[in-house]
């Protein structure tokens, strides 16, 4: 068993053990403190010295000694309620900071571990004999009327007990049954202070705090608690079926966790294979994404580099608005009248022929490219030309043939339009003009082979250009509404309206506002320091 904990100053240690030596002294003037025998002191310090002992043999890491004055026994236990399943938090909030309460509401999340009550202990030389043990309790969600009536309790248990040793029936009575003394049998309430009514102990060592602070205490210890039960727990790998300690897992964002091994296969298959866009969750029902954070410490620097080159060549492949420059492969930005200028050599190109802009002018046909690209390959091997150059052109020639054999042009712009189902109104993916597969010409009302108002509930053919720009323009609103955490980078998103973000990669809470590292919520934020609460501009 590990000694108990020395420390003066966690939650609240120097405050408390203050206090209890001002309310020695206190009774000690008030003459509430007797003058004992020797004897009878010897008693006391025997019996205080095995309650201790089985406090510290009990609690273990729960329990830390502090110092105190004339060598008295002064010790902090960090009480856990019990909550077996876990606990249903309700918590009245209001909105945009309005105080009304026709603006209240309450909103509820479950957590399932409770932050620790604070119960401080101070043991003077009458007891057991003919005093109390002094004490005080503090909490950072409890609100102060609710901990007065805790400590209203203790003293009746006293009363129910005088002479005899009570220290361990109020640490065990605080842990199975606080909740149900303060009516949290079926859930914990947090109200706002200016809604509780009623006196507050002396003995209690808390300030009131909002109940914005204490959902987030809640929130933020809860979270710290099962992610350190996931590490110390034993969990089966999804890959491999093989039970490994939670340290050895890595945990995605989705909430799957699989071994690290099977990660790092699996990735650096991906990576080698070229299929970076299927680099998702290996669980099949969410395909969740793996953050880049995680990948670079499974990969390495030389496969996260090809990942990153990867991912984005496969990402500008996928948007119709980027074209690649005849001349050096670069990637261009298309403009609406289908042209484009390159960034690197400046050549300025038709991203349709891929030929020299021609503004103004017909742009040449598949059939006429064909005939263009055949001529200059004869040229080219009647020139015996360079053999690669000839190998590209002829894939370019076989790729046009297939293109014309398996589709349509579309009457209004040229554009190579192929069906894969569904009937024969068919809507340009370039143009956005409507036109007849069947005998590709532009639709008009009275056409023969086309239902114009589409009555069978057949589907048109969507246009990807619009969805891509569509899904483009989501994803970049989604990245401005997410902050990059001060530690690692990774960008997390807000909580509604709520500044204080938990990073799921480092395990760091921080402010979206300042973008500190936050300790303290109930430092950080209130008057003098960040709002927590705000809306992005």
């Amino acid at each position: 068993m590990e000694s108990p904990r020395h420390d003066d100053e966690s939650h609240g240690g120097a405050a408390a053990t203050a206090l209890l030596h001002e309310m020695l002294l206190r009774a000690r003037r008030d003459g509430e403190e007797p003058e004992l025998s020797d004897e009878q002191l010897r008693s006391n310090d025997q019996l205080q010295e095995d309650e201790m002992l089985a406090l510290e043999a009990i609690y273990g890491d729960n329990i830390s000694i502090l110092s105190a004055k004339d060598g008295l026994r002064c010790f902090q236990v960090h009480v856990h309620c019990e909550i077996p399943d876990g606990i249903s938090v309700s918590a009245e909030l209001s909105r945009d900071d309005n105080r009304d309460q026709n603006s209240r509401f309450f909103d509820t999340f479950s957590v399932q571990h409770l932050a620790p009550i604070s119960f401080t202990c101070l043991m003077p030389p009458s007891y057991p004999s003919h005093h109390a043990p002094y004490f005080t309790l503090s909490s950072q969600w409890l609100d102060t009327v609710k901990v007065s009536s805790l400590c209203l309790m203790l003293d009746t248990i006293w009363s129910q007990q005088l002479g005899l040793e009570v220290v361990y029936g109020w640490v065990q009575w605080l842990q199975s049954s606080a909740l149900s003394h303060l009516g949290f049998n079926d859930g914990i309430v947090i109200q706002q202070p200016d809604s509780m009514m009623g006196p507050v102990d002396v003995r209690v060592v808390a300030d009131i705090v909002s109940v914005e602070s204490a959902v987030q205490w809640l929130i933020s210890y809860n979270e710290e608690q099962c992610h350190e039960s996931f590490l110390i727990g034993l969990h089966d790998c999804m890959i491999c079926f093989t039970e490994r300690a939670g340290i050895d897992f890595n945990k995605l964002p989705c909430g799957h966790y699989f071994c690290q091994r099977c990660m790092e296969t699996y990735s650096r298959m991906h990576v080698a294979e070229g299929t970076v866009l299927k680099l998702l969750c290996p669980n099949d029902k969410w395909g969740g994404i793996i953050p880049p954070s995680l990948l670079k410490r499974m990969l390495g620097d030389k496969d996260f580099e090809r990942w990153e080159r990867l991912t984005l060549q496969k990402t500008l492949d996928s948007m119709s608005d980027v074209a690649y420059c005849p001349r050096c492969v670069t990637a261009c930005l298309e403009d609406e009248e289908n042209n484009a200028q390159c960034s690197k050599c400046f050549f300025s190109f038709c991203t349709r022929c891929r030929y020299l802009r021609h503004i103004g002018e017909r742009c040449i046909s598949p059939e006429e490219k064909l005939l263009s690209l055949q001529d200059r390959n004869k040229v080219r091997q009647l020139s015996k030309g360079n053999f690669a150059r000839s190998i590209n052109l002829a894939n370019e020639i076989s790729g046009i043939k297939e293109v014309l054999r398996s589709s349509i042009l579309c009457p209004h712009c040229g554009t190579a339009i192929s069906r894969v189902s569904g009937c024969d109104h068919m809507l340009c993916s370039n143009c956005r003009q409507p036109f007849c597969y069947a005998c590709g010409k532009p639709l008009h009302r009275g056409h023969s082979r086309i239902d114009q108002e589409n009555s069978a509930g057949e589907t048109l053919k969507v246009n990807p250009s619009s969805l891509i720009t569509e899904m483009k323009k989501e994803l970049v609103e989604e990245r401005s509404r997410q902050h990059p955490c001060p530690t690692c980078r990774q960008l997390n998103p807000k909580m509604g309206n709520n500044n204080h973000i938990f990073c799921w990669a480092c395990q760091v809470h921080y402010c979206a506002l300042c973008r500190m590292v936050v300790r303290k919520s109930s430092e950080h934020y209130g008057p003098r320091g960040c709002k927590q609460h705000s809306v992005d501009p």
